[in-house]
């Protein structure tokens, strides 16, 4: 029964695999080969997307019952196949940097499984400092995700760009008449492009620039959205950028009319009080949470509210499960309640230290959820390891 839930985990692993690597990227040019490691603004974020990628299929394999040096060398494989074919797909990068980071994933998912005894099962007199260590590590996450997305400022001077053509954005087809930059504010007079939505991808209104022609604002129309994307740490670590947005803004606006798209902030340099605002829509308190520090790895731009609000639940409960189990497994209670308390004070003061905004409701909830989840994790073992009478 173990063997063939693991045939069908694997099943799945290489399906998700194919599906996210040779879908149409986002253009229509066809590439060569990369022999870097890593490249491009992103390449951070695509090396950990690359790892977190093909480590279930370690597992997966490795559960199946399949010889350790041969689900290395599947995944190589795999990975080797995919970059082959990623040729031929618009948009894909094929990379040797790719093949090398997937095996090593693809190994490090056989190591999690052969080291379970060590970790997983550890003895209860060592799980109160496992859930200890999984506890500061998830603090220590919620912290970097804060720090990356603070602002920062590249030394003057700035220049201001109508319209920008941009690499890895859209040309706006619509006319800027006016810019008004005041000290934190920035407000644009514009006439709508002649169909409804610029196609595809975000397209600047505006852009400032700073002596380097990089990035310091942007203010864009995305659809039917109107984003907001300024300099932040994570740009520098080749991390993803992510954007605020005034969803819904671009809507009422019809081909052809004139508009006022505006952003403001209380202080630029506190991420939790930005402004949108599209003639007389307008939204404020935006800003980001711990929750949105899985962004910084893949940003799916444009996607539903509730589905990136479901995905930062996911997430804070995955930062935090393992902090249950162990608490769970220890013998030592207070350690456990220490672990979990020390959770609970991350989601309250991380957010005062890094200027993000106070953890939402639903983050509670996957944090709580997360805990109880592994909390309860030992228990099913339990009940499941037990002789039917």
């Amino acid at each position: 029964m173990k063997s063939r839930i693991a045939i069908i985990l694997s099943i799945l692993s290489i399906a998700g695999i194919l599906f996210f690597t040779l879908r149409h990227g986002d253009s229509d040019v066809t590439r060569g080969w990369s022999y870097s490691l890593t490249s491009g603004d992103a390449a951070l974020a695509e090396l950990i997307q690359n790892l977190i990628l093909f480590i279930p299929l370690g597992v997966s394999l490795t559960l199946a019952r399949i010889w350790p040096a041969r689900v290395v060398a599947i995944g190589a494989l795999l990975s080797f196949t995919v970059e082959f074919l990623q040729q031929y797909i618009p948009g894909r990068d094929p990379s040797v940097g790719d093949i090398v980071s997937n095996t090593i994933s693809t190994a490090l998912g056989v190591f999690l499984v052969v080291a379970a005894p060590i970790w997983l099962w550890a003895p209860p007199r060592h799980s109160a400092w496992q859930a200890r260590l999984a506890a500061l590590i998830a603090v220590l996450v919620w912290y970097g995700t804060g720090a990356m997305l603070q602002q920062i400022f590249p030394p003057l001077p700035y220049h201001l760009v109508t319209t920008p053509d941009l690499a890895n954005f859209g040309r706006y087809q619509g006319a800027v008449l006016k810019v008004t930059l005041g000290e934190r504010s920035l407000e644009v007079r514009a006439v709508a492009a002649p169909a409804p939505y610029p196609p595809g991808r975000a397209s600047p209104l505006v852009a400032v620039l700073d002596r380097n022609d990089e990035r310091v604002l942007m203010l864009s129309v995305d659809g039917p959205d109107l984003t907001l994307r300024y300099d932040i740490r994570a740009v520098r670590w080749t991390l993803e950028q992510l954007d605020l947005r005034l969803r819904g803004g671009m809507k009422p606006v019809a081909p052809g009319d004139t508009f006022t798209a505006a952003s403001s902030a209380a202080n630029w340099f506190v991420a939790t009080n930005y402004c949108l605002r599209v003639n007389s829509t307008q939204s404020c308190h935006l800003g980001y949470t711990i929750g949105d520090g899985w962004k910084l790895i893949f940003y799916p731009a444009g996607r539903p509210q509730w589905m990136l609000g479901l995905i930062n639940t996911l997430w804070i409960a995955g930062c935090v499960i393992w902090v249950g189990y162990w608490a769970a497994r220890g013998t030592e209670v207070s350690g456990g309640w220490l672990a979990m308390g020390l959770v609970i004070a991350g989601l309250l003061i991380v957010p005062l230290m890094t200027g993000l905004k106070a953890t939402p409701v639903h983050e509670w909830i996957g944090a709580l959820g997360g805990m109880a989840v592994g909390y309860w994790l030992p228990r099913v073992r339990e009940l499941l390891a037990r002789p039917v009478q």
